[in-house]
């Protein structure tokens, strides 16, 4: 009876040795298959979605499409990159960096920008440094230009017997406060900083269009352009759909890199990297207090990545409710 135990106890610790062993060795096997899907030659998909900020809102959102063009640069394997985007604009600084970042891509690989519904101002800016714009034709973009807006509450408040005390430091610190007129002296400083901005804005256009530009500064009075107009204009390259983008991004990274026609290029959506899935997982779940994330050798320190994310998440709610500055510099669409 007792060998018996023995022999049945011996029989399952080579069941569970052999099942862990399988296991380990099938991960194995998948991640090597996986590593081989990724690091041959392929194109990848990159979406930018919705209004441009410097939030990390999601992993389609601004700075997380900004990360991933600046890794892509990198990444040997990626022969191609087509940036689908659907944006009515948003803040100069997010758009000013996404238009670096889709520039410095686009001299080491072919960037093909593809536009959706809309890919207005700050959409635009960002697709104007590429290496081919495809555009359909009925989609809106242009809108090529700077905001910058607030509203005046003085008689409104007036009537309800509210009234604004203000200690300031200096004569512009409450500019666009929406307790007072704007002053003559407060309109200049900020039309002068609008058209700082705006000059920048249609500089970086011509040269990403290789345009004259004072045929951009024309086309940059504000006004939206369907993509047929924006053909005519000079503003795309290319009325068509998503996948003739891809069919000509291929074609342009095979001329880039010198491969035979018979190389496939397979297309793949850029995956969500770590950082950005807990982004998005914080910004939905509204996180106001520290995890529990520690680093594998348990000196209770968050880890570095994990932190960041949860700083700059806090940090960010923390400006929102005490932040009393006048609003930033705009580029975005007004049409809806």
């Amino acid at each position: 009876m007792q060998l018996n135990r023995i022999i049945a106890l011996v029989l399952v610790a080579v069941c569970f040795i052999s099942a862990t062993f399988g296991i380990q060795r099938r991960q194995m096997d998948e991640a090597l298959n996986l590593k081989k899907v990724l690091d041959r030659d392929r194109l990848e998909l990159v979406s930018l979605d919705g209004v441009i900020t410097g939030a990390r809102a999601s992993a389609s959102g601004a700075m997380a499409v900004r990360d991933r063009l600046r890794e892509l640069i990198e990444e040997d394997s990626v022969k191609g990159v087509l940036l689908s985007i659907n944006s009515p604009g948003g803040t100069v600084g997010a758009s000013k960096e996404l238009y670096a970042a889709v520039k410095d891509l686009s001299e080491k690989k072919p960037v093909v920008v593809s536009m959706l519904d809309q890919a207005t101002s700050g959409g635009y800016y960002t697709a104007s440094s590429a290496t081919k714009i495809y555009a359909n034709a009925g989609t809106l973009t242009g809108s090529i230009g700077v905001i910058l807006s607030g509203f005046n509450a003085k008689e409104l408040l007036s009537k309800v017997g509210i009234q604004a005390q203000t200690i300031k430091t200096g004569p512009y610190k409450d500019i666009f406060s929406s307790f007072r007129d704007l002053s003559d002296p407060e309109r200049q400083l900020l039309q002068d900083l609008l058209q700082s901005t705006y000059q920048e804005f249609i500089t970086d256009v011509a040269k990403g269009r290789k345009l004259d530009l004072e045929v951009v500064r024309k086309l940059a009075d504000g006004r939206i352009y369907t993509g047929s107009q924006a053909k005519e204009n000079k503003l795309v390259d290319a009325i068509g759909t998503l996948d003739e983008a891809v069919v000509d991004l291929r074609t342009l990274a095979r001329k880039k890199f010198n491969l035979p026609e018979t190389k496939e290029l397979p297309i793949r959506k850029s995956p969500a990297s770590f950082e950005r899935l807990l982004d998005q997982l914080l910004n939905h779940a509204g996180v106001s207090i520290a995890l529990p994330f520690f680093d594998v050798v348990g000196n209770g320190k968050i880890s570095g990545a994990i932190a960041d994310q949860l700083t700059s998440k806090l940090a960010g709610q923390n400006m929102q409710m005490g932040n009393y500055d006048p609003p930033v510099l705009l580029m975005p669409s007004w049409f809806n």
